[in-house]
Parts: structure tokens; C-alpha cells; sequence
């Protein structure tokens, strides 16, 4: 199948980037390797960051200060500022479509206050933005003719003669592997926090599959130790309660209904405050009972039921138990501020990419925000390639060699059960590259990583039917994290300071001097991965030499 620009990924970014690249006339096509509405944006409950009346209170220059802010000096700023100063004709856009924002009195779309800032800029729609947002935009997709290509795996990026020339998938219904040729790849599959499996807001889904095709093309990624960790997810099951909840006013409390830190600083910061307050044989809560019935159920009805399903709680009248969770990630493909990559006429976006908005510490109501600009963007830039490209042939070489590794994985013998091996990786690292880390835990993570990759090779399927196999599909997600998880690994153990997310006990100082810059790692030959440290401008202007002489 042929299609000018192909989307890997069904959340905002992905579903943005097919809506423009599909309105410059391109055939565009969205693979999800599940039904559409299952990406993490789909779950993002909280909104999205945009300054709309500048005032005392507000203006963009304050935005891109909190933003920076919270990105602990690693953030981009000319990206950064591009990303508000774009923020309210993102609003004005996705009202125009039919999101309909909670309005005040007046008329207006209501905003409240997110950590990091005082400043009341966070657009929502109670406490399921991310849901109306994706669903609206799923519905102006198909509108306009984008296709959606449901329960298809990506497996690799195809290349011919060293030029974009497709993907190769496994399709889910029946496990055969199939190419599709594109002219322009963009890849918005989001990020890898489900890797802490049993320990994440994350969906099964989130398995880090995109960084690792990323990585065996040997494209760059950039800061993947920087893991944010969610302060308030239910204790036993780590479903997300929204900083909405916060937001709006509920109150962080231990047994002895003590408020022991500030409820709206930053993520990072909060996080470490919980879980100091729970190693001191403390439990935390969240307090809603002062609040108003009328308010919860109007602003808060997803935290109600998600407290009573999921907990038993009522909070009109009980404390809600929390702990921190592993839930989004600032760490991603390496992208330019247009969304290029380390390949020609492929693109990245959302929370799959690193665009340098986040630097170390993404503030909450920014990735919303992330994801329109920088897929409007991508999907601008992606068709605009194909408009010059030619398709190139698909090297069937390559599919047929993904699909002898897939029927390996169906036809061998099982040694081990994949879903104990999951969970047991997501409890090392969030043990030993959690919200704590030190060279001896972080040593320890890496040696049980390269000690399950080992064993991975002994994971084939009980069930050997080629119809929905899903245990197939755990197999595969669970290597592409084995991969994902060492990078992340390997990464933290090279940045020997505290910043942002990632916070070293043996090097609880940020050092500008050293480490003021992303970190970068790239696949070398077999398994070898290579760490550096660069600037955003010495990548950019490397790339651009490259450029340069294989021109000439």
C-alpha cells in the first residue's frame, strides 16, 4: 500500500500531523497498533496551557518563564516560545472543530492554576480534556479523508539506498508482516513510562516501541533518563488522579491530616516530597472533603469515579491514598525545532520526540499544548517533503526477515512467562531508576536489564494460533522495552548530577558546567550503544555540515 505520508500514532500529535498533512492534499494514512482512542492523550485529563487574555496576572513571556523554569535549564527557548506564543490560536483552532472548553460565566474558556505557576492558564474540559480533545480530533480526521490503519505493530523503518522508504508492521488479525511505502514518515507514537509496568499511569501499550526502532535505525535520542514521575496515582493500581484535582483545590495530607509540602510546586519536586513523607512510614492522601459536591462533580467526575472503582473511596467523605507513579517522559526521538530528525523526510513529534520544550521537567498542561503545535508542525513539514519525494522501493529483504523473527517467536519453545518478566523489570526500575537514583542502583537496573535481554530469547508463544495473538504482541513490546530501558539506564548513569526528574543521591547538585546539555545516545554496531553530551545548537549545526558535503 502507498501512501505520501504515513503517521505512526493516534494521539493528539499523531492525529494533528495527519490533519495538516492530509489538508496539503497528501494521502495520509495513521497506524495505531491498537484501536485509536487507546494513546495517552486520549487519558490526559488535566488541559492544556495557553495564555489567552494577557494581563498582570498572564502574558506569553510569563508562560515561556515557568516553562523554562520547570525545565531546570534544558529546555529550548526558541522552541519553547514558538510553543506559547502559538498556544492561543491552538485554542481558538480546537474550539473552531467543536472542543468544547469549560466556559465561565462570561462566556469565556475557564482556565485554573497547574504546578510550576500561579498563573490560572490551563484550558480544560472538567477533568477529560485529553479524551474530548482526541475524539474531536479523531472525527475531523476522518472527516477530511485521513485512513486510520488500526491494531498494526510498527517493526522497522524501511530504507532504500539510504532514503526513507516505508515501514514494515505486523498486523495484528492474522501476525503476517507487511510493508507500506511512504514518502514522509512521522512517527508520534508516544513515550516509554509503561516500562515501569505495575508502577505507571501508563497503558499496556506504552512499551517504548517507537524509540526502539528509532534506536536499531540508529537515530539519535536525546535525555532519557528524564522520567517524570505523577505525585497523585492510586496506591494499589497507579491510576491517575489529575492535577486537576489539585488544581481545583484538594489538599495533600498524611494519617495525621498534616498538608507537609506545597500541593502546586513542581512535579519533580512533589514526587520527592511523597515519597520522603512515605519512607518515613507515612501515608499520603488527597483531601477533596472541604471541597463542594456541585464542584467535584462538575470539574472532578472522573476523579470520583476513578477513587470509587478503582479504590472503594468515597471523597465527599474518605481520604484518597496516592503514591507517585512513573507518567510521562521528557526524553524522546532527537528532533529540530521543525520536527526533522536523523533521516531525511522522517519527522517526530509529541511525547515520542524531544523537542526541548520540556528540558527536564515538563510542567503539566504543556504536553497537550506539545503535541498540537509540534504535530501541526510535523504534518506542515512532512507534506511538504513528500511534495518534492519520489517513492523509493521497499528492500523486501527486510520483510522477509521480520517475518522469520516473527514466526521464531510463534513457533519456538517457551521457557519463561513474558508478563512475570514485565512486571518484574518495572519493579527494578522504579527500585533502582525511580525517583531516587545512585551509581550502585542504577548499576544494579542496568545488570538486571542485560540480564532479561538475555532471557528474552527464551520467550516464544504457549498459544502458537495466528489470529490475534497476544501474547505475540507482549513478546515484541516487551524487547523494544528491554531496549528502551537500557538506554534509559545507561543515560542516567552518565549525567552524574540532580536536575529536573532525574535526581542522583550521590550527586544531589545540578552542574551547569558539565552537564547543561542533552544527553545523546545512539546505537552503534550490534548492541553497542554510545553516550554524548552536546548542545541543542552544536547537533544542529553538525547535521547541517553533514548536510553539506553529501550534497556536494
Amino acid at each position: 500500500m502507498l501512501y505520501d505520508v504515513i503517521v505512526v500514532g493516534s494521539g493528539i500529535s499523531g492525529l494533528y500531523a495527519a490533519l495538516y498533512a492530509r489538508r496539503a492534499g497528501m494521502h495520509v494514512a495513521v497506524i495505531s497498533k491498537s484501536t485509536p482512542l487507546r494513546s495517552n492523550s486520549a487519558v490526559a485529563s488535566g488541559g492544556i496551557n495557553a495564555v489567552l487574555r494577557a494581563s498582570e496576572e498572564d502574558s506569553v513571556e510569563r508562560h515561556l518563564k515557568d516553562t523554562l523554569k520547570g525545565a531546570d535549564d534544558l529546555g529550548r527557548e526558541s522552541a519553547v516560545r514558538g510553543m506559547v506564543k502559538g498556544a492561543k490560536e491552538i485554542i481558538a483552532e480546537l474550539q473552531k472543530m467543536g472542543v468544547s472548553f469549560d466556559l465561565t460565566d462570561e462566556g469565556k474558556v475557564a482556565q485554573r492554576p497547574f504546578g510550576g505557576t500561579q498563573s490560572k492558564r490551563t484550558c480544560y474540559i472538567a477533568d477529560r480534556t485529553g479524551a474530548s480533545i482526541t475524539q474531536t480530533l479523531m472525527g475531523q480526521c476522518r472527516k477530511e479523508g485521513v485512513v486510520f490503519l488500526p491494531n498494526h505493530l510498527v517493526l522497522s523503518i524501511a530504507m532504500f539506498k539510504e532514503r526513507l522508504s516505508g515501514v514494515t508492521v505486523l498486523r495484528r488479525h492474522d501476525s503476517s508482516v507487511i510493508a507500506f511505502a511512504c514518502k514522509s514518515l512521522i512517527l508520534a507514537g508516544g513515550g516509554y513510562a509503561g516500562i515501569y509496568r505495575g508502577h505507571s499511569t501508563n497503558s499496556q501499550e506504552s512499551s517504548g516501541d517507537i524509540h526502539a526502532i528509532a534506536l536499531r535505525a540508529k537515530m539519535r535520542l536525546a535525555n532519557m533518563e528524564f522520567v517524570q514521575f505523577h505525585p497523585t496515582t492510586l496506591a494499589k493500581s497507579s491510576t491517575l488522579i489529575s492535577e486537576a484535582a489539585r488544581a481545583e483545590g484538594a489538599y495533600i495530607v498524611d494519617e495525621n491530616g498534616v498538608r507537609f509540602t506545597d500541593e502546586l510546586q513542581t512535579r519533580d519536586k512533589l514526587s520527592r516530597d511523597i515519597a520522603i513523607h512515605q519512607a518515613a512510614g507515612h501515608k499520603v492522601y488527597l483531601d477533596f472533603r472541604h471541597l463542594d459536591e456541585a464542584l467535584i462533580d462538575k470539574r472532578l467526575p472522573s476523579a470520583r469515579k476513578h477513587a470509587l472503582n478503582g479504590a472503594g473511596i468515597d471523597i465527599l467523605s474518605e481520604l484518597l491514598e496516592i503514591t507517585p507513579s512513573a507518567h510521562y517522559t521528557m526524553g524522546g526521538i532527537w528532533t529540530r525545532k521543525n520536527t526533522t530528525t536523523d533521516i531525511d523526510n522522517l519527522f517526530a513529534c509529541g511525547e515520542s520526540a524531544y523537542s526541548g520544550v520540556h528540558g527536564a521537567n515538563r510542567l503539566g498542561g504543556n504536553s497537550l499544548l506539545e503535541g498540537a503545535y509540534f504535530g501541526r508542525i510535523a504534518g506542515i513539514e512532512a507534506a511538504r517533503a513528500a511534495k518534492k519525494e519520489e517513492f523509493h522501493p521497499i528492500d523486501y529483504a527486510l520483510v522477509d526477515k521480520e517475518s522469520r523473527y516473527v514466526q521464531m517467536i510463534l513457533e519456538g519453545e517457551n521457557r519463561f512467562n513474558v508478563n512475570t518478566m514485565r512486571r518484574n523489570l518495572g519493579n527494578n526500575l522504579y527500585k533502582n531508576a525511580g525517583l531516587f537514583r545512585t551509581q550502585d542502583s542504577l548499576s544494579d537496573a542496568l545488570e538486571y536489564v542485560h540480564y532479561l535481554i538475555k532471557m528474552s530469547s527464551g520467550l516464544c508463544c504457549i498459544n502458537k494460533e495466528q489470529n490475534n495473538n497476544v501474547e505475540l504482541m507482549s513478546i515484541l513490546e516487551f524487547r523494544n522495552s528491554l531496549t528502551v530501558a537500557e538506554a534509559m539506564v545507561i543515560s542516567a548513569l552518565s549525567r552524574e548530577e540532580s536536575r529536573g526528574a532525574h535526581f542522583r543521591v550521590d550527586f544531589p547538585l545540578k552542574n551547569d558546567k558539565e552537564y547543561r546539555r542533552d544527553t545523546l545516545v545512539r546505537r552503534l554496531t550490534g548492541t553497542f550503544l554510545r553516550i554524548s553530551f552536546e548542545s541543542h545548537l552544536s547537533s544542529d549545526w553538525r547535521h547541517r555540515i553533514r548536510k553539506f558535503f553529501h550534497a556536494l
